[in-house]
């Protein structure tokens, strides 16, 4: 028996964890803009993380498996439980562990249609963990399963397919964003940049993102080093879990060079839109696995123009608002970020401004949001109209 008697279909979302990366965020954006057309649940089969918070205030349901990893098999008991107790229309999976325990809710008796989300890519599957390539390998297998395929980049369509994923539901869907919550703001800017002690001709450069390899932290570290040379007026400005731990290859990386003065660590926020506007120049520096950023469209939607290397779909969300890195080594890395910062505050702020405008057109939230629960209610339509 379904929790409301009201018409709404009833969506249950499955993923692996709640934390603050960006297939979570996303859907939480997705869970705040259906808020008012569908009941949704969301299990997790990690314990809650961050963006639990913000999913729950968005009127959602959320079960979870309390595993210690998505391998453990504890969290099957208790998404059996969530599904006789919310008796979904469609089953939604996000991320590679959270899509294969959507299908695997056809084994409990749900006969209803299922649709994966994978918003990763896979230049080379050998850069990946043993683990990882191993889900990637078994989700080929079985993506026969899935009424749609969601990705949020064409490229990550066209890797995945390439392995073994199904083809004929393929449905390429960037990322949304909220432009009336990540805005320019001058106060918010002058605020930070007061905060860790910035001139006003000081250039900030922002790096976000959690510690993982992918990421390229590192490698950015080393590219800075090379950049800063007599320039006293560089700065960066560094957010994601993990970056600051002080055993960690960030930190240390940070220390060795001898930038710690330059450095300025801001630990993870659920409010990430009140940091990107102090920042001149977003860079993403990541190596592999990135589908479309968040973070790189939220710094645009703030009117921060970004400066990415041409991993998944970033060099199409940048467009000419900003700045194709040609690789993720350090010397590459100076090179594009140089080029850039050379053009000085009022010409980034210009492209900056360009960046929101293209956001808006292109990705907002709103768009965005209609075209995903449109393709959820085809896959239901369809599922109905097929009588199984």
């Amino acid at each position: 028996m379904k929790l409301s008697l009201d018409d709404r279909p009833t969506i249950l979302h499955v993923i692996t964890g709640l934390g603050q990366g960006g297939a979570e965020r996303q859907l939480g954006n997705l869970v705040g803009y259906g808020r008012g057309s569908f009941r949704t649940g969301v299990f997790s089969i990690r314990p809650p993380g961050a963006m639990a918070g913000p999913i729950r205030n968005h009127g959602a349901a959320l079960f979870t498996g309390k595993a210690s990893t998505p391998l453990s098999p504890s969290w099957l008991l208790a998404l059996r439980e969530t599904v006789r107790a919310w008796a979904p229309d469609v089953v939604v999976g996000w991320m590679y562990h959270g899509n294969l325990a959507a299908s695997f809710i056809r084994v409990l008796g749900y006969n209803g249609p299922v649709v994966w989300n994978i918003r990763h890519s896979v230049h080379d599957l050998r850069q990946e963990k043993w683990g990882t390539r191993n889900v990637i390998r078994l989700g080929a297998r079985v993506s026969g399963t899935a009424s749609r395929i969601i990705y949020n980049s064409a490229t990550a369509a066209g890797q995945h397919e390439r392995l073994g994923y199904r083809d004929q539901e393929r449905i390429v869907l960037p990322n949304g964003f909220d432009v009336q919550r990540f805005k320019p703001s001058s106060s918010n800017r002058m605020r930070l940049r007061d905060s860790i002690g910035l001139r006003d001709n000081d250039v900030l450069l922002g790096v976000v993102g959690r510690s993982h390899p992918m990421k390229n932290h590192v490698g950015w570290v080393r590219a800075f080093d090379k950049l800063v040379g007599n320039n006293d007026s560089l700065h960066c400005l560094m957010m994601g879990a993990g970056l600051d731990k002080p055993g960690g290859p960030v930190a240390q990386a940070v220390r060795e060079a001898g930038l710690s003065h330059r450095f300025h660590f801001h630990p993870p926020t659920d409010s990430p839109e009140v940091i990107y506007p102090a920042m001149d120049l977003l860079v993403l520096p990541s190596s592999f696995g990135e589908g479309l950023s968040n973070v790189v469209g939220e710094a645009m939607a703030c009117g921060v123009p970004a400066a990415v290397t041409d991993v998944g779909d970033s060099p199409v969300l940048v467009a000419e608002t900003g700045f194709l890195i040609e690789g993720a080594h350090p010397e590459e890395l100076a090179s594009g970020v140089g080029s850039a910062i050379r053009l000085g505050q009022g010409r980034l702020a210009e492209r900056g401004r360009h960046a929101r405008k293209r956001v808006i057109n292109h990705y907002s939230l709103e768009a965005i949001g209609k075209r995903y629960y449109s393709v959820l209610c085809e896959a239901l339509d369809a599922h109905r109209s097929s009588g199984k």
